[in-house]
């Protein structure tokens, strides 16, 4: 056994997913998220006597890891959910996907995936263009500070206009593996109201020119 290994001594199981999990003893009591799907777990000591190890030491960073797995990467500490600091913007979450909208979910410089309503279903971008989120779950980031977009389009008449862009973090670790769910599963992942970067304002913009004509920008909402 190795000195990692020897260091773990709570073994819990996710209540979604059944997955196996082990973390350190000095985050007993602490609520920390599936590293499989996202689920909120509570990290508590098994009553088996066998399941259990020595005390580790006192540690700065702890890692919760998958059990038998073979494999000793480590993953994010687990931390109590907080509630994110009042940035002074609104925060109403979206509870569905609109139809005749646009989302898209970005980092600080790419696309990882976006969601248009073609019946398609989300779609993550990989090294030859987007494939189908549902069907290439270890194609999707697990970690990382990801922006989800929703861009509004309205039909006025036989035209269309840009009506609005908002923007909500998606802060939680392995959050993204919900795409590959039902397509609103996502939603539950939104934080808080934030603002984007100029280079998310251009990838916005570079998807709303790629599915409609110049005129979509006449009299469009600043954003």
């Amino acid at each position: 056994m190795s000195r990692e290994r020897a260091r773990i001594v709570i073994r819990v199981r996710c209540p979604q997913c059944n997955a196996k999990m082990k973390a350190p003893d000095e985050l007993a009591g602490k609520k920390g998220r599936c590293p499989m799907c996202a689920s909120e777990v509570l990290l508590s000591h098994e009553t088996d006597p066998a399941l259990a190890y020595t005390p580790p030491p006192p540690r700065e960073m702890a890692a919760i890891k998958l059990e038998d797995t073979g494999d000793d990467e480590q993953l994010p500490t687990p931390v109590a959910d907080e509630v994110p600091a009042d940035s002074g913007l609104k925060f109403t979450r979206p509870v569905h996907l609109k139809r005749n909208c646009h989302y898209l979910i970005c980092n600080s410089k790419e696309v990882i995936a976006r969601w248009d309503d073609d019946g398609k279903g989300w779609m993550v971008q990989v090294k030859d263009g987007f494939v189908k989120a549902a069907q290439n779950a270890k194609q999707i980031p697990t970690m990382g500070n990801y922006v989800f977009i929703e861009i509004e389009i309205v039909s006025e008449g036989p035209h269309q206009r840009l009506a609005g862009v908002n923007a909500y973090t998606i802060p939680s670790a392995f959050a993204l593996i919900k795409l590959t769910k039902q397509d609103n599963a996502i939603l539950e992942a939104l934080e808080q109201t934030t603002e984007l970067s100029d280079r998310q304002r251009a990838l916005v913009r570079q998807r709303v020119n790629a599915k409609y004509l110049p005129s979509i920008w006449d009299d469009a909402a600043d954003f």
